[in-house]
């Protein structure tokens, strides 16, 4: 028995001094430790659950997030507890494994914090007194009786000195146990409460509620109370909940959130229950079944927060709605308006309503404005009746002829939007209560100027789904003036305190519920920018003078090592070390052309546009007969073709080869290697020919004296865009090529051919070929604006994946070597985002990441891990270790 009590003791102990250390300083709303639920208050706000293990040691370790919020001084003393008590190799043995219970409570300046352990058997008073007495020489103990409590009060009187400004932690913690249960706050009144039987405690069907949905194999559970929440936010808000809050502060019931681990997000996820849910707007929505939310990728980039709701059934929606309507104090005034618009145009109501989809938004920007957003079922039938229902204000915008139209066939949602304004755009009306606002939200939509192009939403969106009936978001950032007039004055100079707390780092807060029978799957989500984020922390980086216009490459060295070639704007080309230090760097005559090439002899290859070819070592001297020009200026990378054993090096100009021996001399016969239209991509050689694809829809072939053996010339006006694909099937070639109008065509060895596709690309796309998805065949890459698209070639090619971009892409794709015959596709948009793609065409873990168009993924030694070599606005080359 005393091994039991002693264990209990020192649990509490431990989570005590963890209180006075760990939460000492979140403003005296010091947060306390909870015991068995059924003890609490019924005003209990907050109650968490967590284990004394492992598990989670590694999340208080290695969780930045915690420290984002509690502080880095908070995490420090965590530590020190922990190293001290939890992890004392006396006490290890006895406190491992055990649940630890935390609530938080009101009091009159803020929250009260109480830690609750449950002890096995009775500890005898005697035994209390001594043990207390005797376990730590750094608090001073005193006891006192209160309401027939016997209370005991430690004080710290150490002090740490780990950080310069700290002091002597005087707070005082106070003990009491009762009925098996250790109890311990900063509030010494809080734990009287608890401890009286006459105070309403938590309901028995809440406790039950939080008991059955605790998953026990999660390292960190949330209680919610729901009843209680308007109160909790009022100790942080100044003002009353606006239009958003509002909507959620009223549900009754509870939810219990277990806590899923992700380095760079705070993900809770778990059930609420609902009581009286007819009567809360929000409630509506735990009937239906969650759907595919979309409308977030309409939203300006300047969204500091929004709802997004749907509903899956319109029939029982709108029967719902009508019932929740009849309870407001403004039924009257709608039932009256229904029946003047009805007099006026009979059905017109009706009509309307079997227009709208079941997906509606509302936005609040940072300038405060509020932008509305209605998915339309009907288009023809809308067209039919908008001159009934609004009035033309000008060319393409409209105004509600009545008003609360938006609330009529929505409610609280849309209630801000009394007679709105309103654009068509697709399938949706775009609607604000001034005209400016919906004018000044097409010129961003045009211009792609959208809150999904950002990176911190592009991270929030991989972690977050988008099926749901009810999703609250707001941004960091574009809210943090808002959230700063909103909290009260101790709270805020916490949210804008970096050197203490990250909550600038953390994109985004969101609340996603989803309809299970009358009630909801709930899930909370913080979006962090973890520093172990993919971009976030290098592990080096290379100053240069000016951007980066080519490159990196990674080459062998020697044969224990490799390095890192690229070129900035002003010629000069640099030597890396994979440590991130200068091997060499010179300045070359011109940009150069294509990319650089490595030969046999690990020497490198390449052409620049001022008609040079180089060709230098691994120690940037140039070999014997180079740098040399070259009679046109190339057009892309040079290409090393074998003819019976001698190497010549070809060159691609605008409409001829060059070629080149190997000492940098001009082969004899080239110069008539000239073609009609512009040569197309790279140089290919197969069964001792060069083989190029030109603009004017032919295909020519070069033997070894640069003398034409073959033309085939596709029928009809046809201009090739693009480069060349070459499939071989058993040594019987096919190559493919597309054209200006979309049409993918297949050429055979022969001269016969046909189209294969009409992609209907529009003009300007590009294509590329390449082997991305590990076949023995390239594939086909188009970019036609923001739209990717992969497609396997054959007969009837078939489309491998796609992906749509927020931004349109104007940098050439990336090819980054998997293995000797495969590549990686990378892609950078305009928003300086790049992004890779795994081999079935998802998304690379860790991206996209912030970076300019000219980046490398991969080894950057021999048997280094993966990296990012990547550039910023500030001429330099980041590594980062993935």
């Amino acid at each position: 028995m005393r091994n039991t009590i002693i264990v209990s003791i020192l649990l509490f102990i431990a989570v005590v001094v963890a209180s006075v250390f760990y939460f000492g300083d979140l403003n005296k709303e010091q947060q306390e430790y909870v015991g068995p639920v059924q003890h609490l208050p019924e005003d209990t706000y907050l109650i968490a659950s967590f284990l004394n293990d492992a598990t989670t040691d590694n999340i208080f370790k290695d969780f930045e997030i915690f420290e984002a919020m509690l502080g880095k001084h908070a995490m420090h003393e965590l530590k020190q507890l922990k190293q001290n008590l939890l992890r004392n190799k006396e006490l290890s043995p006895l406190v491992g494994g055990a649940e630890i219970l935390m609530s938080f409570h009101p009091e009159k300046k803020g929250i009260s914090t109480l830690f609750s352990i449950h002890s096995m058997d009775q500890v005898d008073q005697s035994v209390l007194d001594q043990t207390f007495l005797t376990l730590s020489k750094k608090y001073k103990l005193s006891t006192a009786d209160t309401a027939g409590l016997r209370i005991y009060e430690f004080k710290n009187i150490e002090k740490d000195t780990t950080f310069q400004d700290d002091k002597k932690l005087d707070s005082v913690f106070y003990v009491t146990y009762q009925e098996n249960t250790f109890f311990s706050s900063f509030n010494k009144g809080l734990l009287v409460k608890v401890n009286d039987k006459k105070v309403e405690k938590l309901k028995k069907e809440q406790v039950t509620f939080f008991n059955e949905h605790n998953n026990r194999n999660a390292p960190f559970t949330i209680y919610v109370p729901q009843q209680n929440i308007a109160s909790f936010i009022s100790v942080f808000k100044e003002n009353r909940p606006g239009d958003f809050l509002r909507q959620f502060v009223n549900l009754k019931g509870e939810t219990v959130w277990n806590i899923n681990f992700k380095q760079d997000a705070l993900m809770l996820t778990g059930e609420s229950q609902l009581l009286d849910k007819d009567s809360e707007y929000i409630g509506l929505f735990a009937n239906q079944s969650k759907t595919n939310q979309r409308l977030y990728n309409y939203f300006p980039s300047n969204t500091m927060m929004y709802v997004e709701y749907s509903f899956s059934d319109s029939k029982s929606w709108f029967e719902d709605l009508a019932i929740w309507q009849s309870k407001q104090d403004n039924f009257q005034q709608l039932q009256g308006q229904a029946k003047e618009i009805n007099n006026n145009r009979e059905g017109l109501l009706a009509d309307f309503q079997s227009t709208l989809a079941g997906n509606f938004a509302v936005a609040e920007q940072s300038n405060s404005d509020y932008l509305g957003f209605i998915t339309i079922q009907d288009s023809s039938k809308l067209n039919e009746i908008i001159d009934n229902i609004a009035e033309n204000v000008s060319e393409s915008t409209y105004r509600f002829r009545f008003a609360n139209i938006p609330y009529r066939y929505f409610g609280e949602g849309l209630k801000a939007f009394s007679r709105p304004y309103f654009v068509r755009i697709n399938d949706m009306l775009v609607m604000a209560n001034q005209l400016s606002t919906v004018q000044e939200y097409v010129r961003k939509w045009k211009n792609k100027d959208l809150l999904i192009a950002s990176l911190g939403f592009k991270n929030y969106e991989q972690i977050q789904g988008n099926e749901a009936n009810v999703t609250f978001f707001i941004n960091t950032k574009n809210g943090g003036n808002f959230i700063n007039n909103i909290l009260k004055s101790e709270y805020s100079r916490k949210f804008r305190d970096d050197d203490e707390y990250g909550f600038q780092d953390f994109y985004s807060w969101s609340l996603q519920l989803s309809g299970n029978t009358g009630n909801f799957i709930s899930r909370f989500y913080a979006i962090y920018k973890s520093k172990n984020r993919l971009g976030v922390t290098p592990e080096w980086t290379y100053d240069m003078g000016s951007r980066l216009i080519n490159g990196p490459y990674v080459f062998e060295h020697s044969d224990t090592s490799q390095f890192i070639l690229v070129q900035e704007q002003d010629h000069t080309v640099h030597a890396i070390h994979p440590s991130g230090t200068k091997l060499w760097s010179s300045v070359f005559s011109g940009r150069i052309v294509g990319k650089a090439k490595q030969l046999a002899d690990r020497s490198l290859l390449l052409v620049t546009d001022r008609r040079r070819l180089y060709r230098f070592d691994t120690s940037g001297k140039t070999l014997q007969g180079f740098s040399t020009s070259v009679s046109s200026e190339p057009t892309g990378s040079p290409t090393i073709a074998e003819f019976s054993g001698q190497q010549i090096i070809l060159i691609p100009a605008k409409d001829r080869i060059m070629a080149y021996d190997m000492d940098g001399g001009p082969v004899s016969g080239w110069d008539n290697a000239r073609i009609e239209g512009d040569l197309l991509g790279p140089i290919h050689f197969i069964d001792q020919q060069a083989v190029v694809a030109s603009s004017f829809g032919r295909i020519y072939f070069f033997d070894q004296t640069g003398n034409k053996t073959k033309e085939i010339d596709i029928p009809g006006d046809v201009t090739f865009v693009g480069s060349m694909g070459i499939v071989n099937k058993e040594n019987n070639y096919e190559f493919y090529c597309t054209d200006n109008e979309g049409k993918l065509h297949q050429i055979k060895a022969d001269g016969t051919s046909k189209v294969v596709m009409n992609g209907e690309w529009k003009k300007g796309y590009d294509a590329y070929f390449e082997n991305i998805n590990g076949t023995t065949a390239p594939e086909l890459i188009v970019i036609d604006g923001s739209y990717l698209q992969v497609l396997e070639l054959g007969d009837s090619p078939r489309q491998l994946y796609d992906y749509t971009f927020t931004q349109n892409i104007d940098a050439e794709p990336n090819f980054f070597p998997v293995s000797s015959s495969m590549f990686q596709l990378g892609i950078a948009d305009q928003e300086n985002l790049v992004y890779l793609f795994a081999e079935n065409g998802s998304l690379a873990d860790g991206f996209p990441v912030e970076g300019l168009p000219l980046f490398y993924y991969g080894k950057i030694n021999y048997n280094s891990g993966n990296y990012l070599l990547t550039t910023k606005r500030d001429y330099k080359i980041y590594a980062f270790r993935h």
